[in-house]
């Protein structure tokens, strides 16, 4: 098996309970992991003389984007040692046309409220105030039963194509929406513990009186042309360059990669100035029971536990948890908002600094002068500088 198989098999750990999670967790450990020596973490390679911060700047009480700071108010530091500004720009008052993709993960919990039409026409109301140039694309992956009983398989499809036609957006998640509900009760075993017992019951039941062996109670596989968002962004950035590619993905978070491919995927997508945000669906009793054991359990073996949400952090994108339907629609207002709350801070490379090669660690301070508000700053953490080739 090789290791996004694995990787697959792990996210699937929601299926068994306790002592098979742990079971599953140490099959994992008998699988090969990619390393990647020559990467660096939370980095990005510069090809120019500027290095360019995005910066997004939040009151830290209210959750609202501060859009008036001047430049005096940011200090940026280069492995520790201040920067002069020669760039700075509120890059929100003027953004470039959005490209978002909404990925709705119905083989994760999420299912369990896209499945409410309240809960869809929540995101459906949040999405009314894009501009019109504005693009949306819709993206589900679900759990497909076969053949055989408690045998399934993970799929992908693109639902609609990006569009700046709302109606056939709307159109689209309402489908989706429908889909989850008829999907859903054939996969609740995923969700629930009082299903996978009765599903592990009923096929002991089964092979007892047949005379065969047992495996676990649930089977999954992926299928051949299944795709993962995350690693088509950076193409489809090249292809709108003229636009900000924005990845948001319903789910429960339960990604689980390698350290050096995760580390690689996030080069990648800051190097092509794609932004990933989530909306993480609240944990029931299942989810809780993965979370602990995967918290434990994937470090010692290489693994990025909860990649939606790194991602999110190293490309300047953020993370929501949610439950209620209007929970979902602030969501997505708070992630659209906060891409037009934006300033892009830059500092110029001297000769002698443009093809040193190695890891800059970069911090963004910010301050507001003249109030007692609070603030919170998001920006990538380094840069490695390249010169022009």
């Amino acid at each position: 098996m090789n290791y996004n198989t694995a990787i697959k098999t792990y996210r699937a750990a929601k299926l068994v309970s306790g002592s098979a999670l742990l079971a599953t967790a140490l099959f994992l450990v008998a699988t090969p992991i990619p390393t990647f020596a020559q990467e660096v973490a939370d980095t990005i390679k510069v090809r120019t003389r500027v290095v360019f911060i995005d910066t997004l700047v939040r009151d830290k009480k209210t959750g609202a984007p501060v859009m008036d700071l001047p430049v005096e108010s940011f200090q940026v530091l280069d492995d520790g040692k201040p920067r002069r500004l020669s760039y700075f720009n509120r890059e929100g008052l003027g953004r470039r046309p959005l490209a978002i993709v909404l990925v709705l993960d119905l083989s994760t919990s999420g299912i369990l409220y896209l499945e409410k039409s309240e809960v869809m026409e929540h995101i459906i109301a949040a999405l009314l105030p894009l501009k019109p140039e504005d693009e949306v694309a819709v993206m589900q992956t679900w759990y497909e039963s076969q053949g055989a009983p408690l045998s399934f398989q993970l799929r992908s499809r693109m639902v609609e194509d990006f569009t700046r036609d709302r109606a056939q957006t709307f159109a689209a998640l309402r489908g989706v929406q429908q889909f989850a509900k008829q999907n859903l009760p054939q996969v609740k075993i995923f969700f629930s513990f009082k299903d996978l017992f009765k599903g592990s019951w009923k096929s002991g039941i089964a092979g007892a009186a047949g005379n065969m062996s047992v495996g676990p109670p649930v089977n999954t596989t992926a299928a051949p042309d299944l795709e993962n968002m995350i690693d088509k962004a950076p193409l489809l950035a090249r292809e709108r360059p003229n636009s900000q590619v924005v990845i948001i993905e319903v789910t429960d978070d339960f990604g689980a990669e390698g350290f050096g491919k995760t580390r690689k995927t996030a080069h990648e997508l800051i190097g092509s100035g794609v932004t990933v945000s989530g909306m993480v669906v609240k944990r029931n009793l299942m989810d809780k029971a993965v979370n602990l054991t995967g918290h434990i359990v994937l470090p010692l073996i290489g693994s990025r536990f909860h990649t939606i949400s790194y991602y999110g952090k190293q490309t300047g994108g953020e993370v929501a948890t949610v439950g209620r339907p209007e929970e979902f629609a602030g969501a997505v207002d708070r992630i659209i908002s906060g891409l037009a709350a934006r300033y892009s801070l830059g500092f110029t490379l001297d000769e002698s600094e443009r093809n040193d090669d190695r890891v800059h660690k970069l911090e963004v301070k910010v301050k507001s002068h003249g109030t007692n508000r609070k603030l919170a700053v998001s920006a990538r953490r380094s840069y490695i500088p390249k010169a022009d080739r």
